[in-house]
């Protein structure tokens, strides 16, 4: 679950589960938990790409600027530097006093390392006990747990004992293979305005879904074409400060019922029972992708993304990703992946 500091005040929904509350079918996706080591979290996804984060040391604190390493399933490793001020143009990162790297920050205040830079830079922090972003006065980042979250990357990406270890070296040669990803076959969107799906329809779905919309919160029941059969129903299921809730739907020969799909994080209650599977701040883009973003605060620091595409009967997922620490993470941390191949609307 996500973990918030109990002194922290919520305006907003129902948290999001960081995992699956029922078991998953054959074959389901089974997006990875992030593990926390101390000042550290770090999550390996399915195709063996591994990210690690910066939190503050306090439940429920933010950080000024943090950290993100991350190495592909491949060995290639980069680590990007945030400030979280918005204010500077580049930053230094320092480790025990000596300053190791400098990236500039063009876009969101973040850049990254990578090549020499980056292996120079987790080198240090793996054995550093200190670590600061100038940006330009010095921000402290904490280590506590670097090194652990690093040595879980060497043993989930089978590297242990071997060359190419960031902490667990030894003198072997890597000789894994990067997993491979699961493909997923997409229906391409059909152009053009969706069908016209009946209010009566609409409203009797709002009744048994329950969805009684709170004071002040949208009323709204959105339709995208899907394929030459299917329409999507994005209706919505209440509001909070800073989470919108829908129940998607699909109008498919005359009758309107609740979206299927492969896996989905339950955000309430009534996904769990099955109520229709609950999504938050969610959109639907043109290239036939919906997406999810499930806020634990206002402050977007920890919760759950996803992004799934319809192959002509369910949703499937083709991201995930989770953030189930409330410390002033920079980025959620991707924990599944999925090939998405694209086949003509039927």
């Amino acid at each position: 679950m996500i973990r918030i500091a109990a002194s922290t005040i919520l305006v907003g929904l129902a948290m999001p589960a960081a995992g699956p509350a029922l078991a998953a079918p054959a074959g389901a996706p089974v997006p990875a938990e992030p593990k926390l080591f101390r000042d550290w979290i770090v999550a390996c996804d399915n195709g063996g790409g591994c990210e690690a984060a910066s939190l503050a040391s306090d439940e429920g604190m933010l950080q000024d600027a943090g950290l993100l390493v991350r190495r592909d399933a491949d060995g290639l490793l980069a680590v990007k530097v945030a400030d979280m001020t918005g204010k500077a143009r580049s930053a230094t990162v320092r480790i025990d006093g000596r300053s190791l790297a400098t990236v500039p920050l063009p876009r969101d205040s973040e850049g990254w390392l990578r090549g020499a830079p980056a292996n120079a830079l987790v080198a240090a922090m793996a054995n550093g006990r200190r670590a600061a972003i100038l940006d330009p006065s010095p921000v402290a980042v904490s280590l506590k747990g670097a090194a652990a979250a690093f040595r879980y990357m060497d043993a989930r990406q089978k590297r242990a004992g071997t060359r190419s270890a960031l902490v667990a070296k030894g003198a072997a040669r890597y000789r894994g293979k990067p997993p491979v990803l699961p493909v997923v076959q997409l229906v391409t969107p059909l152009p053009g305005a969706a069908p016209s799906v009946p209010t009566a329809a609409i409203n009797d779905m709002r009744r048994r879904l329950d969805c009684r919309n709170s004071l002040g919160s949208p009323v709204s029941a959105e339709a995208y074409r899907l394929d030459r059969r299917s329409t999507l129903v994005l209706m919505s299921c209440g509001a909070g400060a800073y989470n919108y809730l829908v129940k998607p739907l699909v109008w498919r020969d005359g009758r309107l019922a609740p979206a299927q799909f492969d896996f989905a994080y339950p955000f309430d209650a009534d996904s769990q029972k099955g109520g229709g599977v609950t999504l938050v701040n969610s959109e639907w883009s043109p290239a036939g992708r919906l997406s999810d973003w499930s806020k634990g605060r206002g402050l977007g620091d920890c919760g759950t993304r996803q992004q799934f595409g319809w192959d002509g009967t369910r949703f499937r997922l083709l991201e995930a990703a989770s953030m189930t620490e409330c410390r002033g993470a920079i980025d959620t941390l991707t924990v599944w992946r999925a090939r998405a191949a694209t086949v003509a609307a039927r």
